[in-house]
């Protein structure tokens, strides 16, 4: 078996140790044997990260991790997971293991036999990932900083061993001597004819690539992500983080442009009468150099994107950890009070919202959901993007979404099936779960909508009314849950539904977001950053006693008068009830937290009535 860093270096040569022992290709084993070593302590952070380290700093067929969302799942591929070789020299023939790389080699001398029987052609699947979108620069930082510091070993791009030859050796030769079609070399996939020799090109429009991300003017690498797993349970905006061999080989596109070109030869294509566009081509086999490859060896289902609480944190055991935090909340209130000018009961609201999320489904309804409407917000001031500067600096996942006229109607919020490519066009609604939204509706000015602008309203809002956005699939429409916290920020009442209103009565000037920020000690806006995510997915409960005051207050109010408290009316104020509970750092709710609950809205409710009235 491969020395201890090999696995860190050189995961090849254990796939092929493994294949050797057992004379088959046992991804299960070799699943099993990276899991066990990445338990170990700080294993999966001396891992190098594409999200922290740019590809052409890593070394192709090094171990690598990425985290990331789930942005498009290609069709099934074949590739040669075992290949027969013919020693030149005495004849003789032996297996080797194709697994976990696009390009196979063989040694010197030794001749590929690509119609052997003895050969294993097996499926993988295909994922197309993007880094997290609206990924806060803070959490960026923070994932980076549990890094440990690189080796020298995996700061450069190094020969390469095993069965494959070393890069620059492979570009020396080629520039020497060209490439020929000697059947000894041969891409586990079918050829790339959209490819450039150099690797570096790949279809642009005037806006440069599109890497199809979500949100505009992201950053960070898209990757094609290769599973090997039998069966897949990943499923779009899934967010992962794959372990794998990066295949940034840039002989990919080298070998693909030369099938193309017309010296090419149809005994060298696996496929060659199928029939792929030449944007199909570009979608789904961009250059390695633009869009590295990533084959997983193992991964980790990522259930929050928060990096200041344990990854594998779950509802007890957040509960458990929320006693640390106490005495938090007042200075996450007064943080959020200064940037509402002042106004308390804006900024409670606001920061029940943040600590909400979807817990469950009751048949087609989500629980937990508490999108905000504020309204009364001066147009003639920042208040919305002072508040969103706030809030990127508080939650590991924020985008700001401006309304204008322009955005709503040119903008694509849905996304949709582009079959020429066949590929899914992602949309500005394609965020991975617990993404906090934030509408600047004050920006909307006078005009027109258009059919688009339509659509886009529409989806945004089914996504706060239902958490459930449509995607367009040309001939077909296809639902697909989304969990994400909506804040639209208005002049007047929203156009947008929402769970909650409320009016913004600003006591005291505007306090510039930056000048709020200034105040919080780091120490301290780090143990915002930890409450708000713990609280997200802490565990809550109603005791016997408080169920009971729960029901008498009902019955009372009903009683007194049915339109003052109706049904929806109550199941708000449970709702403010557990965020409440959460937001103080508890796991289930007190007679104080619900009189406060029920003085908020009561508070809320008069500052509609006065609004209305005005």
């Amino acid at each position: 078996m491969p020395c201890i860093e090999d696995w860190l270096t050189n995961p090849l040569s254990v796939a092929e140790g493994i294949f050797c022992e057992t004379g088959k290709p046992d991804h299960e084993r070799v699943r099993e044997f990276f899991s066990n070593r990445l338990q170990e302590n700080d294993a999966l952070h001396r891992v190098p990260s594409l999200n922290d380290r740019p590809c052409h700093l890593l070394k192709s067929n090094s171990l690598v991790r990425f985290r990331c969302m789930v942005q498009d799942m290609f069709d099934p591929e074949f590739f040669l997971a075992v290949f027969e070789t013919i020693n030149k020299a005495d004849n003789t023939s032996s297996l080797r293991c194709g697994m976990y790389q696009d390009v196979i080699t063989c040694p010197e001398n030794f001749q590929l036999m690509l119609e052997s029987t003895r050969n294993v052609t097996k499926e993988r699947h295909t994922f197309y990932c993007v880094p997290i979108p609206g990924e806060t620069e803070w959490a960026k930082r923070k994932f980076a900083g549990k890094n440990v510091p690189p080796q020298s070993h995996g700061t450069t791009v190094e020969r390469s061993s095993g069965i494959k030859r070393g890069l620059d050796e492979e570009m020396d030769q080629d520039d020497q001597n060209g490439i020929d079609s000697d059947p000894s070399t041969m891409e586990t996939k079918r050829a790339r004819p959209g490819e450039t020799a150099s690797g570096s090109e790949a279809p642009t429009d005037s806006q440069g690539p599109d890497l199809n991300f979500p949100l505009a003017n992201e950053h960070g690498p898209a990757c094609l992500v290769h599973l090997y797993d039998q069966e897949s349970s990943f499923k779009v905006n899934d967010m992962v983080e794959f372990i794998g061999i990066l295949s940034a080989d840039p002989g990919v596109a080298v070998i693909s442009d030369h099938r193309s070109g017309p010296n090419s030869s149809n005994s060298m294509d696996p496929c060659p009468g199928d029939l792929v566009t030449p944007e199909e081509e570009a979608a789904h086999h961009p250059p390695p150099s633009l869009v590295p490859r990533l084959h997983c060896l193992t991964y980790r289902r990522l259930t929050h994107s928060n990096p200041c609480i344990p990854d594998d944190i779950k509802g007890e055991s957040s509960s458990q950890l929320m006693g640390q935090f106490a005495g938090i909340r007042g200075e996450l209130l007064s943080l959020l009070t200064q940037v509402a000018y002042g106004d308390v009961l804006t900024a409670e609201y606001i920061l029940l919202h943040l600590v909400s999320s979807v817990y469950n489904w009751s048949g087609i309804m989500p629980v937990g959901k508490f999108a905000l409407n504020i309204s009364g917000c001066p147009t003639s001031q920042s208040f919305p993007q002072e508040l969103h500067k706030v809030v990127e600096q508080l939650v590991p996942k924020c985008h700001y979404l401006s309304m204008t006229l322009k955005n709503m109607n040119t903008l694509s919020f849905v996304p949709r099936k582009d079959y020429t490519a066949n590929r899914l066009k992602s949309g500005i609604l394609q965020l991975s779960e617990s993404t906090n939204l934030m509408v600047d509706e004050t920006a909307l000015e006078a005009g027109q909508l258009d059919a688009n602008g339509v659509k886009n309203v529409t989806a945004l809002g089914n996504v706060i009314s239902w958490q459930k956005l449509e995607y367009d699939f040309n001939f077909y429409k296809a639902e697909f849950t989304t969990n994400l916290l909506v804040l639209v920020l208005s002049e007047g009442k929203s156009l947008l539904p929402s769970d909650c209103h409320v009016v913004l009565r600003p006591q005291n000037p505007v306090q510039p977001a930056q000048i709020a920020l200034r105040s919080v000690h780091l120490d301290t806006l780090e143990r915002m950053q930890a409450f708000l995510g713990m609280a997200r997915v802490a565990a809550y409960s109603l005791s016997s006693e408080m169920q009971e005051v729960l029901q008498n207050d009902f019955v009372k109010s009903r009683q007194q008068d049915h339109s003052n408290m109706t049904v929806e009316d109550f199941h708000l104020l449970l709702l403010m009830s557990r965020l409440m509970a959460l937001s103080c750092g508890q796991s289930t709710l007190t007679p104080e937290m619900w009189k406060r609950v029920k003085e908020m809205e009561a508070e809320r409710r008069a500052r509609l009535a006065s609004n209305s009235g005005n």
